[in-house]
């Protein structure tokens, strides 16, 4: 098991006393992915669930459309992969899927330059179909997964340094989570063993810990999966995006109640 937690010294000050005493601290480690061998993308991530992480940041970023274009996938450490160095996934990937690799590093830079947001919204919904899964939830159901999400966030309870993100089905009888020091990891993660595990994403609810960011969104939509709550609230990029592409977006979803953003027709039994 890959050590998550590490102890670090504190001084903690609390009505006019300073004392110091050991606390827990959150492990952060960077992790580079390659793809057939050549140094892709660098993520700073929680420890543990490489290969889930690196499958699902390829899949999210719209690099890897299939478990089927993925040939290998090796994690140093292991007994197969000894000559990597520390930290490393190594991705083999059919033609097609390694042609795209050029396509996403401009999608990137033109979203970061100084394109407005309109524009760059308008260039992704462009290119990107809208969510067509026609999956619904009752409002209660939904809630009674949001409740679940504080009871798989063990690293977070110990330290208050993770977010936590979870895939589940509609009933429940089907629940994934993760954490990781970014909540976008903690996504990808999820996505990454879902697809592992050929799970249909288009099925499943996401479930986040935070707010809700343009990327957040934007993963949520390349993955096909068509309803994404959290307990914090929505930045107005994911609104319109979430808007324009066909993604039921919830925010404040906590206890007994929540806000419908978008595309409210996803959710059922609400009552009027």
């Amino acid at each position: 098991m890959p050590e998550t937690v590490a102890e670090r010294p504190v001084w903690r000050y609390l009505r006019g006393t300073l004392k110091e005493a050991p606390d827990k601290v959150v492990v952060e480690e960077p992790l580079e992915i390659r793809l057939a061998g050549e140094p892709f993308q660098v993520l700073m991530r929680l420890p543990g669930w490489e290969k889930e992480l690196a499958l699902g940041f390829l899949y999210t970023e719209g690099i890897v459309r299939s478990l089927e274009e993925v040939i290998t996938i090796h994690f140093c450490g292991t007994a197969t992969d000894p000559v990597l160095p520390p930290n490393v996934v190594d991705v083999s990937l059919v033609p097609e899927a390694l042609r795209r690799r050029g396509r996403r590093h401009l999608e990137v830079a033109c979203s970061s330059c100084g394109l407005c947001a309109k524009e760059a919204l308008a260039e992704i919904c462009r290119t990107l179909p809208p969510v067509a899964s026609p999956l619904t939830i009752s409002g209660r159901h939904l809630l009674a997964l949001m409740n679940r999400l504080p009871g798989a966030q063990p690293l977070f309870h110990a330290t208050g340094g993770t977010h936590a993100a979870a895939l589940a089905s509609p009933d429940g009888s089907w629940f994934l989570a993760a954490e990781d020091v970014g909540r976008h990891n903690a996504l990808d993660k999820v996505i990454g063993r879902t697809l592992l595990e050929r799970q249909d994403l288009t099925r499943l609810v996401a479930l986040l810990s935070g707010r809700i960011s343009f990327e957040m969104a934007l993963k949520c939509i390349r993955a096909g999966i068509p309803i994404l709550a959290a307990v914090s609230a929505p930045t107005t990029m994911a609104l319109s995006l979430a808007q324009e592409l066909n993604l039921t977006l919830v925010g404040f979803a906590r206890d007994d109640r929540m806000n419908i953003y978008t595309h409210p027709q996803r959710l059922t039994d609400l009552g009027h």
